[in-house]
């Protein structure tokens, strides 16, 4: 028994799915507890149409006595025709009886011929019947004759009465099998949910609190196909790759912490030598500390750097380290990638460490080969521009690895970039200084340029009157000379407090403030100032242009206006800045701005220039009630750079 189960469970439990198991198992069951309930019913079912024979053969009997009773009972011949015909309706329908009601096929055939007996019997009723109406049978003959055929009936009621007490031993057999099968599966269910479910889940549990503990080396063998098998398998699998990484974690935490050392120090590198490019704005000073990092990074022995001229566009040695004099001298205006050698890095390529030795051919142009044998070059480039070279020297081959050389090569950018923007600060330094002095030199023309061709032109009158004796224009004529030196001398002094102008660290606010008090100053002009809205950072160069445009209408005021009073305006709005300088002159025609401006006016156009420096517009204008109205509006985005 033993052998067999071993064989059965390693065939078909441990050998199918648990899945596949589940279906056979289940299916089995249900075929078995169908069965035992179908036989069940069907047994109930012929139980209940025995039953109903049962009592219709019984009611025989009783049928027989009450046609006894009505044949000795006169005048009730109709009554007795009924009973008949019921009776012989009842055997009609026991004749009908289907064999597969009984339990015993010989039973239902001696069921029809005992129905067969009950109808003789019936017609010899009826005959003793005829002749004891007549008189020819006596009472006691025909009440024997009712008892004969009472017993007839009797064994007909019986035969249905046996077939019937097997229905129901039958019925609870099949009971008790339920039962018996309802125990048995609870048993069976147990028995495999144990085998098949909870063994291998305490086992692949155990191996779970064996791997929580350190014990990489446990593994499960379940010996089965079923998906605990796979799971088993995953399981072992999952150990194995555990155990694996367990046992080289500290090889790999090493090469992780190498890792990261190098890339820190590459970062280390890029970090210092990028806050050396934004802090450093000497040349010469960020060549050398440019080389001395580059040298030691690289475990050169000595580096020189060269960059293009930028009128002539030849390399020029910038810098050199670890070289003499007399070396720097050979070297310079030599172009590595114009020989032989094959150590100029341009476009991301990696030299390997056997092509570093600098070729014999290149003696007559290097003059290096003899001293330090060995040389790597980078090109130094501005976006896509080369701009010079850094070239490291070193008397044993150099063990940079592809990483350090493009480590190497992407600071070289960084320098070519700094270089440039380094050249192209100084060239807006340049420009803004021309861009100075041209208004400077307007500004003199306008002014000072204008008086003295006045005073010359009144010299020349003066001169005349003189010769011809004429006092009275000669007298005149110094009057006006008189006159032209004191604009003159205003011009100047005007001039040289504009030229000394400088942005105090309160902001606009107050060197508006200044450039208003000096000119009241100067002009005995009364200045009205106000301030609105809720005022906002400004950036330097907006407030510059400002207090600019601002002295330059007040010194048009002092010249052509005629005015006692002065309005200044400063409105912070939301989207702008609104500035308007307003006084209360003799004005001027539309048609007289409309020419000045046409024929170039100094101090209009250099307004306007001012203005288009800070993306503003400038409006001049005549106001209704009188004078004019300088108006200039400058947008909030071009106001500053952060808030």
């Amino acid at each position: 028994m033993k052998n067999l189960w071993q064989k059965f469970d390693r065939s078909f439990l441990r050998g199918q799915k648990l899945s596949r198991v589940l279906v056979v198992m289940i299916t089995i069951w249900l075929f078995l507890a169908t069965s035992l309930v179908g036989l069940s019913l069907n047994t109930s079912w012929r139980l209940e149409e025995l039953g109903m024979a049962i009592n219709e053969a019984g009611s025989l009997r009783k049928r027989v006595f009450y046609m006894v009773l009505v044949t000795k009972t006169p005048g009730v011949e109709q009554q007795f025709v009924h009973e008949q015909s019921q009776f012989e309706a009842i055997l009609g329908r026991l004749r009908l009886l289907h064999e597969a009601g009984f339990v015993n096929g010989l039973r239902h055939r001696q069921l029809l011929a005992q129905v067969v007996k009950v109808e003789s019997q019936l017609q010899v009723f009826l005959s003793d019947r005829e002749a004891y109406l007549q008189g020819r049978l006596g009472d006691e003959a025909f009440l024997a004759q009712a008892q004969e055929f009472t017993t007839v009936i009797d064994k007909l009621v019986l035969l249905i009465e046996q077939d019937n007490t097997h229905n129901i031993r039958l019925l609870r057999w099949l009971q008790a099998l339920l039962l018996v099968m309802a125990v048995v599966s609870a048993i069976v269910s147990l028995v495999l949910l144990h085998h098949l479910v909870i063994v291998p889940l305490l086992r692949l549990n155990q191996g779970i609190s064996q791997i929580g503990k350190g014990y990489f080396d446990t593994r499960l063998q379940f010996g089965t196909a079923n998906e605990f098998g796979q799971v088993a398998d995953g399981f072992n699998l999952m150990a194995a790759k555990l155990y694996e990484v367990y046992d080289t974690l500290e090889n790999r935490v090493a090469e992780q912490t190498q890792a990261v050392v190098k890339r820190n120090r590459e970062l280390a590198v890029l970090y210092a030598m990028t806050s050396l490019f934004q802090e450093q704005h000497d040349l010469s000073v960020l060549v050398q500390v440019f080389m001395h990092k580059m040298k030691a990074f690289s475990g050169a022995d000595a580096c020189v750097v060269q960059l293009r001229n930028r009128h002539s566009h030849m390399l020029e040695v910038a810098g050199s380290d670890g070289l003499t004099e007399e070396q720097v001298d050979r070297f310079r205006d030599y172009r590595c990638d114009g020989g032989h050698c094959a150590q100029l890095l341009q476009s991301g390529q990696m030299i390997a460490n056997e092509q570093l030795r600098i070729h014999a051919a290149n003696d007559a142009c290097c003059q290096m080969r003899q001293a330090l044998p060995f040389c790597l070059t980078f090109a130094v480039k501005s976006v896509e521009d080369e701009i010079g070279m850094l070239h490291l020297f070193a008397q044993l081959p150099f063990t940079l690895s592809e990483e350090n050389q493009r480590l190497i090569s992407t600071v070289c950018s960084q320098f070519g970039i700094a270089i440039e923007s380094m050249r192209l600060n100084e060239l807006d330094k340049q420009m803004a200084i021309l861009e100075e002095r041209n208004l400077m030199a307007q500004g003199l023309h306008d002014s000072i340029a204008q008086s003295l061709s006045f005073l010359n032109m009144q010299v020349q009158v003066l001169e005349k009157a003189l010769s011809e004796e004429k006092k009275q224009q000669a007298a005149k004529t110094l009057d006006f000379i008189h006159e032209g030196i004191q604009q003159c001398y205003d011009d100047v002094r005007e001039l040289l407090s504009n030229f000394r102008v400088r942005l105090v660290s309160e902001g606009l606010i107050s060197s508006l403030q200044g450039v208003m008090k000096r000119f009241e100053q100067q002009t005995d002009i009364a200045t009205d100032w106000s301030v609105e809205g809720d005022v906002y950072e400004v950036e330097s160069d907006v407030q510059l242009q400002v207090v600019f445009i601002v002295q330059e209408a007040l010194s048009n005021v002092r010249k052509h206006a005629q005015a006692d009073t002065v309005r200044v305006r400063l409105a912070y709005m939301a989207d702008r800045l609104n500035l308007w300088i307003e006084d209360n002159g003799i004005g001027f025609a539309e048609d007289t701005l409309v020419q000045k401006e046409q024929q170039g006016h100094v101090g209009i156009h250099i307004m306007k220039e001012r203005a288009g420096k800070i993306n503003g517009q400038l409006r001049i204008f005549v106001r209704t009630e009188g004078g004019a109205c300088v108006e200039l509006m400058v947008p909030r985005q071009y106001i500053h750079t952060q808030e």
